[in-house]
């Protein structure tokens, strides 16, 4: 396309059209970065995020021996909370319109979720999780181990960036995954079939566990059915623009009584949205870590999926993955990618 001539300084009349300017050829570069911009420009590129499946069977002769229970670590450097320090979201803008007060578009839900900002173990280890497919949460659970659901995991490759205690704009610190770990990759819509194996392990290119501290993960009995001791910390994207951690406890779990086999699903009358998904569910033991006995944290579950096809709509459900093979789906990945 001829395009007009114009002299230094001039401008055409009208702004071009977009039909004028899509037949336009684009414009070279004509330098190259000054030495201090190119830090700025040409930074590294996210690791690329491998997939590794596990077989439970596999799994499971080998750790037929092993205890259900992995021990967590709080750094001596943090002090340990067991109720984290609330915090205040900052005050919805007013938005007027020729004089008239607008409502603001801010959900401050009135369920039992508390938006908390608090540094202490473990309420520092909760983790936001965000790849192509959207965020999610998780918990770190080892040295460079972050606990999440698989479904929350972008499967069709790519990176999965982890940042620590997102409070707002700022995190703790952040990574990015060298490689997940599942069962399943599940994809999509979590299902009756998929739900009991609804768990991933990333594995971190940063150590960030031994800075900020982990849970530790501890198979599920039932006969703690109904008991109202679960904790859970997450990001739902319904509170705070989901940017902000939210807690929520003295709730309960119950196993799915059909469920036989090594991952097992619970239902839990926690309030759950989306962007929780990958959150764990937590109680506290007495536990001695060598150091003598005190209340520790330990996940059985992370937060999988709401309800599923066969109920009915007015029938809603939150449902949670864990069971034995979650000990098991931990322990291989911190042995094997310390």
């Amino acid at each position: 396309m001829i395009r007009p001539h114009l002299r230094e300084g001039e401008m055409s009349e009208r702004a071009m059209s977009w039909e004028e300017l899509r037949r336009q050829d684009g414009e070279p570069a004509t330098a190259e970065v000054p030495a201090e911009l190119r830090g700025l420009l040409h930074r590294e590129e996210p690791p690329q995020c491998e997939r590794h499946f596990l077989s439970p069977a596999d799994l499971r002769g080998r750790d037929d021996d092993e205890s259900g229970v992995l021990g967590g670590y709080c750094p001596p450097w943090i002090a340990t909370s067991y109720r984290p320090a609330r915090a205040r979201l900052p005050r919805p803008l007013k938005v007027f319109h020729n004089g008239e007060e607008l409502d603001p578009a801010v959900v401050y839900p009135p369920d039992e979720r508390v938006v908390y900002h608090d540094h202490n173990y473990p309420w520092g280890s909760v983790c936001r999780i965000t790849n192509a497919l959207g965020a999610c949460s998780g918990v770190l659970i080892g040295p460079r181990h972050v606990l999440t659901a698989s479904h929350c995991v972008d499967w069709s490759g790519g990176w999965e960036k982890i940042e620590v205690h997102l409070f707002g704009a700022t995190a703790r610190d952040l990574s990015y995954a060298t490689r997940a770990i599942a069962y399943t990759d599940i994809t999509g819509t979590v299902t009756s079939t998929t739900v009991d194996e609804d768990y991933a392990c990333l594995v971190l290119d940063k150590p960030l566990g031994e800075a900020f501290g982990w849970l530790g993960v501890r198979e599920y009995d039932s006969d703690w059915d109904d008991d109202d001791v679960w904790s859970s910390i997450g990001y739902p994207g319904d509170v705070g623009g989901g940017v902000h951690p939210t807690f929520i406890g003295n709730k309960s779990m119950d196993e799915d009584e059909w469920d036989f086999g090594s991952g097992r699903a619970m239902n839990t009358n926690a309030d759950v949205m989306k962007g929780q998904s990958g959150s764990p569910m937590f109680g506290w033991w007495d536990y001695d870590d060598g150091t003598g006995a005190r209340p520790w944290p330990f996940a059985t579950a992370v937060i999988s999926s709401e309800s599923f096809g066969f109920y009915p709509p007015t029938f809603r459900i939150n449902w949670c993955s864990g069971g034995a093979d979650i000990v098991r789906l931990v322990r291989y990945a911190k042995r094997n990618y310390p």
